[in-house]
């Protein structure tokens, strides 16, 4: 969610939490506040009983445009809940990636150890080695 709306959710300016995030206490992508990271900053936030379209439709009701409420589209709100999907499927892309890259270097260390060992480990250290690249 942008600023404003996380904002909005919690109750405080968005100075507040502009502050927050320069201090490292809040992470952001792009620009946009994952509700988990909000929830650790704010944990009141995750605890409470209402669910999110309440708490939406809370924020709506207070909000000063409210007036031009028949203005916004439902292709408005889709085009950002896709939004928010392809900043959240980026973030999974890298974590995979990161993954990944673990991965191929642990393979790598694995055989370069395999160098030092006697018959039965290389053995071992083959296959395991064999197995991660079929697991791959």
């Amino acid at each position: 969610m942008n600023l404003s709306t996380a904002a909005k959710l919690v109750g405080v300016s968005r100075g507040t939490i502009q502050s927050k995030i320069q201090a490292g206490e809040l992470e952001t992508f792009e620009g946009y506040v994952r509700m988990s990271a909000l929830c650790i900053v704010y944990p009141e936030v995750g605890n409470t009983t209402d669910t999110v379209l309440e708490r939406v439709a809370r924020i709506r009701d207070n909000c000063a445009w409210k007036d031009n409420l028949d203005e916004i589209t439902d292709e408005h709100i889709l085009a950002t809940k896709v939004h928010q999907l392809q900043v959240e499927l980026n973030d999974i892309y890298a974590e995979l990636d990161s993954y990944k890259t673990l991965i191929n270097e642990l393979h790598e260390k694995l055989a370069d150890m395999k160098e030092g060992c006697d018959r039965k480990e290389k053995q071992k250290l083959q296959a395991l080695l064999h197995w991660i690249s079929n697991q791959l």
